[in-house]
């Protein structure tokens, strides 16, 4: 189950890689035809995004919260509950909050801190700009002017220390500055996202192990066993094609390394658990609980994490539903193949 799942998930990698080229110019020195097939990719990039949260939608609905609603009624027949409350509901919420919360957390504390480099950075090349060794790579040919430090061509005259840029020369190379840095902060927004998504999905995973961990019979363990492997294909497709907007290749293998460890570690530690002295009531409230948090943090990936930033997009919107409802049909199918796999197997035993 690990390989597959690591190699379904950098399969998604190296597919966008082959779409992207592996990066490049900017737009500004491409050609109308590289710049055409640009859009091209930047569109079945999205169509494959889309497909991922129809993916993911349909994992919430159809898998996710079934199980936690037919666990659930399980334990109140268990216990004779008769509280009305709707405590899936309520900690499906918590686990939603909870990623939007540490999400935020983050990025504020990751924003405050670039927003102070920023000003730093300003306030040093603004008010003076002695050095002209911090300019070594100017993006514009030299400056005309004798008593610049910009001198011809586009390497600094790094010999006249005590020169200072032209009044034009020091607004490019510091407009210039702010756009690079701006470009690095959205480079690691990116990858802080992507440690987001990695998380709220890893959880999920875990527990699909610990109920493969939990099956007590040959049957049911192969079962659950074949129904994961289909299922974790897919998704890790479409998990690795969303951590790889991050733009860092070697992160990204490394989260989807962990991604596909998850189920295996949730089903050992399902395993151990079963030989543990816990009372059975506690332990199904606990995987209650812990279900319904995983099926929060799904909510917010769909939804705020690949629909919403897709949707965002000037691409056809109606194209874009056709390939969420693509994803939400292939989960929808798998979901049908486990019902008559089920029924299958029960009428085997019958006999």
């Amino acid at each position: 189950m690990f390989v597959l799942t690591a190699v379904a998930g950098i399969s998604a990698i190296f597919l966008r890689l082959k779409l992207t080229g592996g990066g490049g110019q900017s737009d500004g020195s491409l050609s109308a035809s590289t710049q055409n097939q640009r859009k091209r990719t930047a569109w079945i990039l999205t169509l494959l995004s889309c497909f991922a949260g129809g993916v993911f939608m349909g994992t919430c609905f159809l898998d996710i919260f079934p199980h936690i609603n037919e666990h659930y009624e399980h334990f109140r027949d268990k216990t004779q509950w008769e509280m009305e409350f709707p405590f899936p509901q309520f900690f499906i919420c918590c686990g939603f909050f909870l990623v939007y919360l540490l999400e935020e957390l983050i990025l504020k504390v990751f924003a405050s801190s670039e927003q102070r480099k920023q000003k730093q950075a300003l306030a040093k090349f603004g008010a003076n700009i002695a050095n002209v060794e911090q300019f070594r790579s100017a993006p514009f040919a030299g400056c005309s002017k004798p008593d610049c430090a910009v001198g011809a061509g586009s390497v600094l005259n790094s010999l006249n220390n005590t020169l200072k840029p032209c009044s034009s020369c020091l607004n490019m190379l510091t407009h210039e500055t702010v756009i690079t840095k701006y470009l690095d902060s959205s480079k690691k927004v990116d990858l802080l996202k992507s440690f987001t998504f990695a998380f709220a999905i890893s959880f999920h995973s875990v527990l699909e192990g610990l109920a493969m961990g939990f099956q007590e019979t040959s049957t049911g363990i192969t079962t659950l066993f074949v129904s994961l492997i289909i299922h974790k294909a897919i998704e890790a497709f479409s998990v690795g094609l969303q951590l790889s907007k991050s733009r860092s290749n070697s992160l990204v293998c490394a989260l989807i390394g962990a991604y596909a460890l998850m189920t295996p570690l949730g089903a050992i530690a399902g395993d151990f658990i079963t030989t543990l002295d816990i009372d059975d009531i506690k332990k199904d409230a606990i995987i209650i609980i812990l279900e319904s948090m995983a099926g929060g943090t799904f909510i917010y990936v769909t939804f705020l994490e690949v629909l919403a930033q897709e949707r965002a997009k000037e691409h056809s919107h109606l194209i874009q539903l056709g390939a969420i409802f693509l994803g939400f049909l292939v989960i929808n199918a798998l979901q049908v193949y486990e019902q008559f796999a089920d029924a299958g197997h029960g009428h085997h035993h019958a006999h």
